[in-house]
C-alpha cells in the first residue's frame, strides 16, 4: 500500500458512495422495491493545487506506484475537529450489520453524525461514517451506528481511527497522467475506490 503525502492537501475532493444494490422497478406499474447487498463502501476523486517540481515528482511516482499496490490517502475534514477520542476498540467477535460496539476510548467522548471514520481489520481501513450522534459513557464504551453495513467482521480489539481518517484502495483512473506547466508546477487529479 502506497501511503500518499499528507502536505499539500487536495484543494477538492468529491466522494462517492459505491452503491452495490439497486431499485426493482417492475413491468406491471407495481411498487418498486429497493434490494440491498452488501459491500457498498467509497470512492474519493481529488483534485491538487498545483505543486511544485520536487512535490509533483513525488505525487506523480507514488500515484504510478498506488496503480499496482493500492494507495492511502487522507480524508479531508475540513472545519470538523474530531477531539480527542482516545483509543477506542472493537469490544466483541462476530459483529456484522450496521451497528458497531467499541470499548477503551474517552469517557464521554461524542461522536458525531456524518464524522468520518476507519475500522481497522487486518492491516486494512475500512472508511465509514458515523450514522447519528452518539456519546461514550463514563467507561468509555459506545455503540456506534453505522452508515454502511460492515463489509468485514471486525476482531476483538481491533482499532478504530478516528482523528486522521483515509481513504485506501486502488487508483482507479485509467491512466495516471498529469501535466507539467511553464510555470514549473505539476497539477493532477485522481481517484480512489476501496477495494472491499
Amino acid at each position: 500500500m502506497i501511503v500518499l503525502p499528507s502536505w499539500p492537501g487536495a484543494r477538492r475532493a468529491v466522494p462517492r458512495v459505491l452503491d452495490f444494490g439497486g431499485i426493482l422497478e417492475p413491468s406491471s406499474g407495481a411498487e418498486s422495491q429497493r434490494m440491498n447487498r452488501l459491500g457498498n463502501r467509497y470512492g474519493v476523486t481529488f483534485d491538487m493545487p498545483a505543486l511544485n517540481s520536487d512535490e509533483g515528482r513525488v505525487w506523480v511516482n507514488r500515484l504510478i506506484r498506488g496503480q499496482t499496490a493500492g494507495a492511502r490517502m487522507e480524508y479531508p475534514l475540513l472545519d470538523f475537529n474530531p477531539g480527542t477520542p482516545g483509543a477506542f476498540v472493537v469490544d466483541g467477535n462476530g459483529q456484522a450489520g450496521t451497528l458497531l460496539t467499541v470499548k477503551g476510548g474517552a469517557p464521554g467522548y461524542q461522536f458525531k453524525e456524518g464524522q468520518p471514520f476507519n475500522l481497522i481489520i487486518g492491516g486494512k481501513y475500512y472508511l465509514d461514517f458515523i450514522a447519528a450522534d452518539v456519546a461514550a459513557n463514563g467507561s468509555g464504551n459506545a455503540i456506534i451506528p453505522l452508515s454502511q453495513m460492515m463489509r468485514a467482521q471486525p476482531s476483538d480489539g481491533a482499532a478504530l481511527l478516528i482523528t486522521q481518517p483515509v481513504v485506501e484502495g486502488w487508483v482507479v483512473d485509467d491512466q495516471v497522467s498529469w501535466e507539467l506547466a511553464l510555470n514549473r508546477s505539476t497539477a493532477l487529479s485522481f481517484t480512489i475506490h476501496e477495494s472491499r
